[in-house]
């Protein structure tokens, strides 16, 4: 793989030494680019192939890394779940759009109208939006990722422990009992209806599995236009579940087997892609929300050579993974050591597209040269 020997000059701007790695911007008359963010959940530095990863494969993203770019310095914005995604799909620090921690259920905070997602910045150029996965912006109906500029939605409203039932407390009938009455059924939506009112823990080995059949189903139904595609997957936040297929797969027991099968969804995902002639005007970006939550032991993932993880600054709580592929956009075999966040995409991504910006102030900057 070739290593970008890229140095900063005294006044050089960041975002062009990012640039560089990337490849210039020859877009002229060409078709608007298809968009597809791939977000795990809770996966650590150290957690794929090609970051350093043993006990299991990663061949499809380390398939990412090798036709396209691996990051070593990208960085989210808190290292926990609302708060992170709050910052991807509004290129703001969440202390700007007033989200941080975690939400529960039934939260009265959640992403305002007055913010303008990613997926609003795209609809501006006619795109196709859908998510399907983890939302955690708001549960209520007006926080839904329907009424933020995804036509499609399908997945859970906020994470898979918010709910009555956790694997972990099965021998602390004290702790169980405390949770089934703190927290509501766990739903899994369609829009703003429950398609599944009371997810199971059986329902939960099955989520991987319906997350990536509808984003193939999305992406060939719309293969003749521009599209987004958000899929932030539900694992390997914990507890964790993993479809019979990958059950024992691997050598680095359950944690192991999830992410062969979040593996899979992203070999699944290119597939579909390069059936319906679509790789060459595709970016696809693959990374996590933040560092491993270690303090589950076997069941939480690896920083690698990072100090800590979830919920520190520590740099193994806030520098994730992240995987970027654009056949003819972005070299093959990259290795980018400049720093850059996930806020940075929706400013990128709209400056590629020829989008607005939104009219108040983002944080994020423009990475591409």
């Amino acid at each position: 793989m070739k290593k970008d020997g890229i140095s900063l000059l005294i006044g050089t701007a960041l975002l062009v030494a990012i640039g560089v790695c990337m490849g210039s911007d020859s877009r002229g008359a060409e078709p608007l680019p298809n968009i597809v963010i791939i977000f795990a959940d809770d996966m650590g530095y150290g957690d794929v192939g090609c970051y350093g990863a043993q006990g299991y494969a990663t061949p499809n993203m380390d398939r990412l890394a090798a036709e396209g770019m691996r990051f070593t310095r990208f960085y989210v914005a808190q290292p926990v779940c609302s708060a992170s995604r709050a910052a991807l799909l509004t290129g703001c620090y969440p202390s700007r759009v007033g989200i941080h921690g975690a939400l529960g259920p039934g939260s009265r905070i959640g992403i305002s109208s007055n913010e303008v997602t990613l997926a609003e910045i795209v609809k501006q150029k006619g795109y196709a939006t859908a998510i399907f996965g983890k939302w955690h912006l708001g549960d209520s109906p007006e926080f839904l990722p329907v009424r933020h500029g995804f036509d499609e939605y399908v997945g859970l409203p906020y994470s898979n422990d918010m709910w009555p039932f956790h694997p972990e407390m099965t021998n602390q009938p004290a702790a169980a009992a405390q949770r089934r009455r703190g927290y509501p059924d766990l739903p899994l939506l369609e829009g703003i209806r429950p398609i599944n009112p009371r997810v199971t823990p059986s329902d939960q080995e099955q989520l991987t599995t319906i997350y990536t059949q509808r984003a193939v189903r999305f992406i060939e139904k719309n293969k003749d236009r521009p599209f987004f595609l958000y899929v932030p997957h539900s694992m390997p936040h914990v507890p964790l579940f993993v479809s019979e297929k990958f059950r024992g797969k691997s050598a680095k027991g359950l944690y192991g087997d999830v992410i062969m099968e979040l593996d899979w969804s992203v070999g699944e995902i290119l597939a579909a892609l390069e059936r319906n002639g679509l790789s060459g005007r595709t970016w696809v970006i693959f990374t996590s929300d933040n560092g491993p939550w270690l303090s589950y032991g076997n069941h939480s993932g690896s920083a690698g050579p990072l100090r800590e993880g979830k919920g520190t600054v520590w740099e193994g709580g806030v520098r994730v993974p992240c995987l970027m592929r654009w056949p003819g956009k972005i070299r093959a075999g990259a290795v980018c050591d400049q720093p850059a966040m996930t806020l940075d995409i929706l400013p990128t991504i709209a400056r590629l597209i020829g989008a607005e910006l939104p009219k108040h102030p983002i944080d994020g900057r423009d990475i591409w040269p």
